[in-house]
């Protein structure tokens, strides 16, 4: 019979064990460190707040989708959360393009008017 270690505890089990007795491990399973930790990449809260001064029901949709991103990625899903994150900067951006295009266009019509009754 030979032993291995541990991936998760580093103790030594038996290789006819599949589970460590030490801290429960499964082997052939993914072990718990690889899981992704850290600030989720795939969203900005930053997008959310701007969403919330110019479009306020757009932008409180993107911080709805900002929140399932971040408790997907506290989960482990990071396909989820990236699907989550894409969706709350779409809701924000979108809205906001069209906003500056309403001003520009709005500031043309005023130079326009402007122009033609100095005429």
């Amino acid at each position: 019979m030979t032993a291995r270690n541990c991936p998760e505890c580093n103790g030594l089990v038996a290789s006819t064990i599949d589970i460590c007795p030490h801290c429960g491990y499964r082997f052939g399973a993914e072990p718990k460190s690889t899981q992704r930790r850290g600030v989720n990449p795939y969203n900005s809260l930053v997008w959310s707040v701007v969403g919330l001064i110019f479009v306020p029901l757009f932008g409180l949709i993107s911080i709805i989708f900002y929140l399932m991103s971040d408790g997907r990625w506290s989960a482990g899903d990071a396909a989820e959360a990236e699907k989550y994150g894409r969706w709350s900067i779409q809701f924000v951006k979108i809205p906001i393009l069209v906003f500056i295009a309403f001003i520009v266009i709005f500031l043309v019509f005023i130079l326009i008017m402007g122009l033609s009754n100095a005429a």
